[in-house]
């Protein structure tokens, strides 16, 4: 069953042991859909290596570092960010928001909740020493990258908005120095000769 909006707390705290496993990879994989860049911030808080903010990539990631308990504690609290009172709306996100703004925003749930979080750390390490839990993760982020049929990864990674007068800062930095660069080439070559 897909969860798409719900309460996942509460339906964490009711479930059984196996429906909790099922409920946090669902919750983990609509996080890395959803906070890619939050979840490279905490991999990068835990030296992990990551080749892009792809959903793919984050989850091969925390995958090859499933001994990582820091790792997974802050990863599992991104997760049930995600629903956390079945009252999350998608008006206005923003999938680049950093995890530092993600945990100010979801602090006070995440105090409530502190024995549930970590009960969900533990059952989540445990669940990773298991050889499935990393073909099942991976196919839960294509069921959700793919559930409405239509999006792609790039897609759904990509922020909204994007900055353009940050990218026309970078790229007129690049042509300053390609000029300066270039000026000393041709002094360098001139004084040469």
């Amino acid at each position: 069953m897909r969860l798409i909006k719900h309460n996942a707390i509460e339906n964490f705290s009711s479930f059984s042991e196996r429906e909790k496993q099922d409920l946090l990879i669902q919750e983990m994989s609509k996080a890395f859909l959803l906070y890619p860049r939050a979840t490279a911030d905490v991999l990068d808080i835990c030296n992990v290596p990551y080749e892009s903010l792809r959903a793919k990539h984050l989850t091969q990631a925390i995958e090859n570092n499933s001994g990582n308990l820091k790792m997974i504690n802050r990863v599992v609290r991104i997760s049930f960010l995600v629903n956390k009172q079945g009252d999350v709306t998608l008006k206005d996100h923003d999938r680049m928001v950093t995890y530092r703004n993600l945990m100010k925003k979801g602090s006070g749930f995440l105090k409530n909740h502190s024995d549930s979080m970590k009960e969900a750390t533990l059952v989540t390490r445990d669940m990773m020493k298991e050889k499935l839990f990393s073909k099942i993760l991976g196919k839960s982020v294509n069921n959700y990258l793919n559930l409405d049929g239509e999006k792609t990864e790039t897609e759904t990674v990509m922020p909204p908005n994007e900055n353009t007068s940050e990218k026309k800062k970078n790229y007129t930095l690049l042509v300053v120095l390609g000029v300066i660069g270039l000026g000393a080439f041709v002094y360098y070559k001139l004084k040469k000769q």
